[in-house]
């Protein structure tokens, strides 16, 4: 559905229906979007540009401006959650002149400064790296996910991400020994104990903070893709049922298609006009046939649509 007459009454009136999730896909600059958004997200998960040196553009931030480049970011991104609401950034830092660049390590210190809590650093872990050679490196294996909140205590759903704890535990309990009943301390005095008789009975864990997770087969328009497992996970730990999930850099609307799938609202944001128009066949060629909500906006002459001019 193209939504012609678009104003912002309409847009945060688009979620007062609680019978089914819907997902709006807004074209502009999510600076200005989302200081109109009156509904408040438990989540935001995303992937935003990586730093580029070759351009000047929204898409292509030079590493040396990035830390300060997203901290504009910070004022629409901290209001629109909730307070126990998180952030999640997906990234990686760059090769350059034949030396990583620690710009992403310096924008998080920017957002630190800022307020932000670092709660906990993934690593998706790429089962299946792109192929090549390098003369000082080795293929880039894993990325960066940065579990940011506003608290110390944001809301999490561990028992949303538990996974089966395995046949092993049959073998492993099946007689326990003295030191297995109680708390066993570690003998090179590290302060690390465990208590394996607290396993019985278990049929779910946590799982690490480590998720592996093949690439995507093909970029489906898109040079960045990540796959809808890794929103997914994001989205069922840190969020609730029915409530709202923004992507600020949506692309190709993968996080839209996570959210929906697990039952949550979306708003997917891009300056791209085309990615725009690919995330809305992608959804609704993957889910649309369960949600008939997806808009597209495309009158790029209401005011918050309009980009901000660079300094």
């Amino acid at each position: 559905m193209i939504l012609k007459n678009f104003s912002i009454t309409s847009l945060n009136n688009q979620f007062t229906n609680k019978a089914k999730n819907k997902c709006l896909i807004l074209l502009g600059d999510s600076r200005e979007i989302l200081k109109e958004i009156q509904q408040k997200a438990d989540l935001i998960v995303t992937s935003p540009p990586y730093a580029d040196a070759r351009k000047k553009h929204y898409d292509s931030i030079d590493p040396q401006e990035f830390p300060e480049w997203f901290e504009t970011f910070h004022d629409v991104f901290w209001n629109v959650l909730v307070d126990d609401g998180s952030l999640v950034i997906n990234i990686k830092d760059k090769v350059v002149n034949g030396v990583r660049h620690r710009y992403v390590w310096r924008m998080i210190d920017r957002m630190v400064e800022k307020g932000w809590y670092c709660i906990d650093d993934y690593i998706w872990h790429k089962t299946n790296p792109m192929p090549g050679f390098w003369p000082t490196r080795l293929r880039d294996g894993w990325e960066y996910c940065f579990h940011l909140a506003k608290t110390k205590t944001p809301f999490m759903d561990q028992y949303g991400v538990s996974k089966p704890v395995g046949d092993w535990v049959n073998k492993r309990l099946q007689k326990l020994g003295e030191n297995d009943i109680i708390r066993h301390n570690s003998g090179n005095s590290s302060g690390f104990g465990r208590d394996i008789s607290k396993w019985v009975g278990k049929k779910e864990v946590l799982p690490s903070n480590v998720l592996s997770i093949p690439l995507v087969g093909k970029n489906k328009g898109h040079p960045a893709v990540f796959p809808v497992e890794l929103p997914a996970f994001f989205i069922r730990l840190l969020s609730r049922e029915n409530q709202l999930v923004i992507d600020p850099f949506a692309g190709s609307g993968t996080t839209g298609i996570a959210a929906l799938a697990n039952n949550r609202n979306c708003i997917l944001i891009d300056n791209n006009e085309s990615y725009c128009k690919l995330a809305e066949k992608r959804i609704q060629d993957e889910i649309g046939g369960l949600f008939n909500d997806i808009s597209l906006n495309e009158r790029k002459k209401t005011p918050i649509f309009q980009k901000i001019p660079k300094p």
